[in-house]
Order: C-alpha cells, then sequence, then structure tokens
C-alpha cells in the first residue's frame, strides 16, 4: 500500500489534471468546430510537445527509457484512447459518450484488486459506485435508438483505454521520469494525427483556431504530465476516483463560458461524487 502523504499528492495532481482536462476541452470546442480530427491532434500535439518539453526541461531523462516495453504500450493505450473518443464523439451525443467513459474508474479500481495489486476492499468499490451514480446524475443521459452502436463501442473502448493506460502507468519502473513518458505520448498522439491525416482533408487554420490549439495544447501537456505522476507510487482506488471532478471542472467551466446553469439534480450528482471520494479517502485510511 503506498503511504497516506503519497495519496494526498495523487488526489491533488488528478483534480489538477482533470481541470486541465477539461480547458483543453472549451478550447478545443470553441476553435474546432469544422477541423477534422486528425488535424486537431496532429495540431495540438505539435503544440504540446513543446509545451511537454518545456517543462521537463532540466529533468534527467534519456530517449532510451522510452523505448522500454512498458512505456510503448502506454502510447499504444494513449493513441487509442484520443481516437476513440474522436469517433465516439462524433457518432454519440457528449453526455452518453463521457457517461460511458466515466465507468474507466470503476475499471481500474475492480482491475487492480483482482490482481492483488491493492488490498481487496469493498468500500472502496462501493464508493466507486456511487461516483458513478453521481456521474449519471449530472450526465443525466437519456436513450438515445438512433446512436449507432460504434459510437457507443467507441466509447466503452475509450473508457477501457483509460483503465488500462492508468494501470500500466501503475506498473512503470519509478527509474523512468514523468517527463520521459509525458514526452513519449504526446510525440505519438501527434504522429498519429499526421496518419490520420493522409486519409483527410485538411483547411487553413485561422489564427484563432492556432490560438486556441495552442492553449489546448498547454492544457493537454500539463494535464498528462500530472495524470502520469498522479498514478505513480499511489494506490489507484484511492486516487482514480477523484477524476470524477472531471464533471465539477465541466460544471463551473460550462457556466463561465456558456452561462450553463446545473439542474438541481446535477447538484446531487457533485455532492455524491463529492462524498464518494471522501469516503474512499477514509477507508484507505483503516487498518
Amino acid at each position: 500500500m503506498a503511504s497516506a502523504q503519497a495519496n494526498r499528492r495523487g488526489i491533488l495532481l488528478m483534480l489538477v489534471a482533470m481541470g486541465c482536462y477539461v480547458f483543453n476541452d472549451v478550447f478545443v470546442k470553441l476553435a474546432a468546430q469544422s477541423l477534422p480530427p486528425g488535424q486537431v491532434l496532429a495540431v495540438r500535439g505539435a503544440f504540446a510537445t513543446i509545451f511537454v518539453l518545456a517543462i521537463a526541461r532540466g529533468t534527467r531523462g534519456s530517449w532510451r527509457m522510452a523505448l522500454r516495453p512498458l512505456v510503448g504500450v502506454r502510447c499504444g493505450l494513449e493513441v487509442t484512447t484520443a481516437l476513440a473518443s474522436v469517433v465516439a464523439l462524433s457518432l454519440a451525443p457528449l453526455a452518453t459518450v463521457s457517461t460511458l467513459m466515466m465507468t474507466a474508474p470503476l475499471m481500474i479500481a475492480a482491475t487492480a484488486m483482482a490482481l492483488r495489486w491493492e488490498p481487496w476492499r469493498g468500500g472502496r468499490l462501493l464508493a466507486a459506485a456511487a461516483g458513478f451514480g453521481g456521474v449519471l446524475l449530472v450526465i443525466q443521459p437519456a436513450a438515445r435508438p438512433d446512436v449507432p452502436a460504434v459510437g457507443l463501442a467507441c466509447a466503452l473502448l475509450c473508457a477501457a483505454s483509460l483503465a488500462a493506460r492508468d494501470l500500466v502507468t501503475r506498473r512503470i519502473p519509478a527509474t523512468i521520469p514523468s517527463s520521459t513518458i509525458a514526452i513519449a505520448t504526446t510525440l505519438a498522439v501527434c504522429l498519429a494525427g499526421l496518419l490520420l491525416g493522409l486519409v483527410e482533408r485538411w483547411t487553413t487554420l485561422t489564427r484563432y483556431e492556432l490560438g486556441m490549439l495552442a492553449a489546448a495544447a498547454g492544457c493537454a501537456a500539463l494535464g498528462n504530465f500530472a495524470l502520469i505522476v498522479a498514478c505513480r507510487g499511489v494506490d489507484l482506488s484511492v486516487v482514480t476516483p477523484f477524476r470524477y471532478s472531471l464533471i465539477v471542472w465541466a460544471l463551473l467551466l460550462g457556466f463561465f463560458v456558456w452561462a450553463d446553469v446545473p439542474r438541481p439534480q446535477a447538484a446531487v450528482g457533485v455532492l455524491l461524487i463529492v462524498a464518494a471520494g471522501a469516503f474512499t479517502v477514509w477507508t484507505a485510511r483503516r487498518p
């Protein structure tokens, strides 16, 4: 089991990472209304590579470490996550996709305990389930028989990739710097966007679109770096429920950017998410 200090650090960094991801989504939504997904991934990835290199400046590491098998697996899972989310969002409603993607923490908690990487505690699974119930109240997905099955399958694939990515991150040796992992991951996604561009028709970017994608890249780079550090040397079943804070960030930014006001049911969902996270930390401190 990880120390309480390590878990607190992981929780804080997870909150930061989720906030960065939501800001990234806001900037992408503002800029990429008519851009193909490959162009968005490639341009944002190019900017993100610059930001990651700036963040990692002065840290120790070598490119040889990026060639380790587990790092390569994580890069592949990151690419799968990015592409699956793009396809899912293009075919299914955002609320439905977000709900399915938020099953990733449940997958992580169950898998980590089933593999005996962490002690089996039913309370943590119940807390994660309560958090998922809060997500349902916040998002309130509606049944959509017109949604293609491929879109739903891609959303589930994205959730599974997210869970597998974090589990792989947990197993990467501590001797490999987080900066090396972040750089390799960012380059992999950028390369995937360039390859996808071979079958797309790209358009000329305006200054506004470039600015938004650059801002999105900065948030994505910082979020990836924070997430990598958050998942290392911690109990994943303790830290990952705070991934639900992404919904809280989304509610706040939705209000300030688009004046979206959450419904009463959404407020109850937020309370459930917070309560689930607090209960998870409490159970982690019990002997």
